[in-house]
């Protein structure tokens, strides 16, 4: 578990490591430093999959409100050429 912490609590400082301070890393916690590379490039597949997310859902959002205005604005534009079309048939007759 303390393993984890420490390699969470470096993680945030930088997700990529020097080689001097992975080898730090690896003895300070008692580990290979293929270890820790291996941890941290599976950290990084993971935080880029939860930002990929984070991305989609915003996205998505933004996706969504343009669309309800484009609706609304679709609405708006069929009731203004109904409205050319009345006036032209009553300005003829």
């Amino acid at each position: 578990m303390e393993q984890v912490k420490t390699l969470e609590k470096t993680f945030e400082l930088g997700n990529k490591l020097e080689p001097e301070r992975k080898m730090q890393l690896a003895r300070a916690l008692g580990l290979q430093p293929r270890q820790i590379a291996i941890w941290f490039q599976n950290r990084r597949a993971r935080w880029k999959t939860k930002q990929l997310e984070k991305d989609y859902d915003t996205l998505k959002l933004k996706f969504d409100a343009l669309k309800a205005e484009n609706d609304r604005l679709q609405t708006h534009n069929e009731k203004l050429q109904a409205e050319v079309i009345n006036l032209t048939i009553f300005s003829r007759s």
